[in-house]
């Protein structure tokens, strides 16, 4: 009889566990056929970028970058402030977003920086203002350091930067790059992790710490977007991360008018990082957002400051 009671258990739980994947399956297939409707692909260097594009009438262009994990979605709140009087244009960075996933592309940074400058190059985009997010914002101080007298405006959200500082560098990846059998293994962790709602939350939220951000359905759309990125190209990614040569990015060379912004209570990119990062590129303002984490993108206060950095009306 005891057997009976836990395979009757063991049956109710592996059949609520299908339910529970279908239902999110489905659920997350919606959002990605919403998410999809306004965003434009275009291919680079073999590889499918997809990007969305606002105000294309409007004369100043921003271009946005988003960070890891995220999309050219996390921008909205931001763009939809700005496309009335800016052309917008947002890029998901490969693999993330709808950008393709693809197993044999070059996923290191320099190979990124050259994707954005082609992409860009190949929607007309000259002159512009750079607006970049964690990651994003490590590739977007490459790009202005790459081609100065394209950015005329830079602004920063909670760069990563590696700053030669021990406490701010970042301890790597936790398995072994060469090892196959912890590869395998960390792939099949990555793949349920990817694809399981509450424990992707959990992770979600206690690494955002804090932020307007979190109050929104941000998540939902971040979450559906990553459930259809396959482990072994994060693997990959990851792979070419550590196998790159360190980009030589030549802060004093900046040249543009810089704004950077970070969440006094960010636990990724800690503000000490903005600082530095402002006391090294000459024409810059560094500001701390009160009660803000690691995304403060959707702060009604951000809003503003950028709004007037734009216009050059900024204390």
């Amino acid at each position: 009889m005891e057997s009976n009671g836990l395979m009757t258990f063991l049956k109710a739980l592996i059949l609520g566990m299908l339910a529970f994947y279908i239902t999110t399956h489905i659920s997350t297939s919606g959002i990605i056929e919403y998410v999809s409707r306004d965003v434009k692909k275009l291919t680079i260097d073999g590889i499918e970028v997809a990007y969305r594009e606002y105000g294309k009438g409007n004369f100043e262009t921003i271009v946005f970058l988003h960070g890891f994990a995220g999309s050219s979605y996390d921008w909205k709140v931001l763009i939809d402030a700005l496309s009335k009087n800016y052309h917008c244009v947002a890029f998901d960075i490969p693999p993330f977003g709808l950008s393709e996933k693809k197993k044999d592309f070059d996923y290191s940074d320099e190979s990124i920086v050259r994707l954005i400058i082609k992409s860009m190059d190949s929607l007309g985009i000259e002159q512009f203002t750079l607006v970049g997010h964690s990651m994003g914002g490590y590739i977007s101080l490459a790009i202005a350091s790459t081609i100065p007298k394209r950015v005329e405006r830079l602004i920063l959200f909670d760069a990563a930067y590696n700053v030669n500082s021990e406490d701010l560098q970042n301890s790597g990846p936790p398995f072994e790059l060469t090892n196959e059998r912890q590869l395998k293994f960390y792939q099949l962790l990555l793949d349920v992790g990817l694809k399981t709602y509450p424990l992707f939350k959990f992770v979600y939220r206690n690494s955002l710490a804090e932020g307007e951000i979190l109050n929104t359905e941000h998540f939902d759309y971040l979450f559906s977007q990553n459930y259809f990125l396959p482990a072994e190209i994060l693997i990959k990614f990851t792979k070419d991360k550590a196998a790159q040569k360190p980009l030589k990015i030549d802060l004093e060379g900046i040249t543009a008018k810089t704004l950077i912004i970070y969440g006094e209570k960010d636990q990724i990119t800690p503000p000490s990082i903005g600082e530095y990062l402002s006391k090294s590129i000459k024409n810059s303002k560094f500001m701390l957002i009160p009660n803000e984490g690691h995304m403060p993108l959707s702060n009604r206060l951000v809003i503003e400051l950028v709004r007037k950095f734009l216009i050059d009306i900024l204390e």
